[in-house]
């Protein structure tokens, strides 16, 4: 996985980390970010809701953030410690990460004919 930097880091008990990386979120990420988030806001809808999701689905996303465990890394920790243009700044990753995954070509076929 990649390693980028982060501007302003996030702060974990007396560090502060900088260093991350992030995989591609799959439907397994966005279900767990939804019951998260029901579990937080008690709903799912609203701008509150709408903003936890979406750092729960970026909690389940970053593979690493300077040396906290994986386990460490969730929406609870974003929400506190991460600032809005750190914030910007996975987000842009993440979508990078899905425009690599994406197919090169819609000329190309994903798989080959059967027979």
């Amino acid at each position: 996985m990649e390693k980028h930097s982060l501007l302003y880091g996030v702060k974990a008990g007396d560090k502060v980390h900088y260093t991350y990386s992030v995989g591609l979120p799959v439907i397994k990420d966005t279900i767990e970010a939804l019951r998260l988030t029901d579990e937080a806001c008690g709903t799912t809808e609203g701008a509150a809701a709408s903003m936890y999701y979406r750092v729960a689905v970026m909690a389940r996303a970053l593979t690493s953030l300077g040396d906290l465990p994986k386990e460490d890394i969730t929406a609870e920790l974003l929400m506190n410690e991460l600032n809005d243009d750190d914030f910007d700044l996975i987000d842009a990753q993440i979508e990078d990460v899905k425009k690599k995954r994406m197919l090169p070509s819609p000329d190309l076929p994903d798989s080959e004919p059967s027979s």
